[in-house]
């Protein structure tokens, strides 16, 4: 099986990373988030003469999913998504809309495919494991590809961990509101941990900076904020 893994980083929101995976004996492909990246995605999909079957999404947050509305509707791929962050797609304190930019998530024209529990699914001669985890967002989830790959959305980094409730405690921030009402901090703890009891051998793909890591390279760096996560 001839597969590829493309990698676009928007590099103003922190190297955001939308992942497309390409079947290249098919010319099918199925992209993991994609916020603000609709141009540079969709004309890679006309160069390369792909057909984007489906979207999956890690979490509502806008940087993963801004002008993911329009790559749906210009290519009539099925957004994935969690039922939890579909509510929160269409929150337009929360979406993305609260700073300005649009969205339309609920144009009839995009097709949904929620989930709210684990599932198996085979796309595109990929097998797709989702796997939901909340804590960063109360639908967060991982999808692991072909047993080896880890798609763990703002959870865990090469060199940090994602945002989190805590985080915001006592101070003034625009990012407070969205934590207090969206993120559970002990869900997104035990996800973290989860990855070194589950999925030890896999690379991990976050939703930012450096990707096709391990969690042993996470392990192995003294001063990343993992050890410090009550066990």
């Amino acid at each position: 099986m001839n597969k590829e893994l493309k990698v676009f980083k928007y590099r103003s929101m922190n190297d955001a990373n939308a992942y497309l995976l390409i079947n290249k004996d098919t010319n099918k492909a199925i992209l993991i988030d994609g916020g603000y990246q609709e141009k540079v995605i969709l004309d890679f999909i006309e160069t390369n003469k792909l057909q984007l079957t489906d979207i999956f999404i890690t979490h509502f947050h806008h940087d993963h999913i801004v002008s993911v509305d329009q790559i749906a509707l210009k290519t009539s791929a099925k957004i994935h998504i969690h039922q939890a962050e579909l509510e929160s797609l269409f929150n337009e304190q929360i979406n993305g809309s609260q700073y300005g930019f649009l969205v339309d998530f609920q144009n009839k024209n995009i097709q949904f495919d929620i989930f709210n529990k684990e599932e198996v699914l085979e796309i595109n001669d990929y097998k797709i494991q989702i796997f939901p985890k909340g804590g960063h967002t109360k639908g967060t989830s991982f999808y692991l590809i072909d047993n080896d790959k880890l798609f763990i959305g703002d959870t865990l980094f090469i060199n940090g961990i994602g945002y989190h409730k805590k985080m915001f405690e006592n101070i003034k921030h625009p990012l407070k509101l969205m934590f207090d009402l969206t993120c559970d901090d002990s869900l997104f703890f035990e996800s973290i941990l989860s990855i070194k009891e589950n999925y030890s051998n896999c690379l991990l793909y976050p939703g930012h900076w450096e990707e096709g890591f391990k969690i042993d390279d996470v392990l192995n760096n003294s001063s990343h904020p993992y050890h410090s996560i009550k066990k």
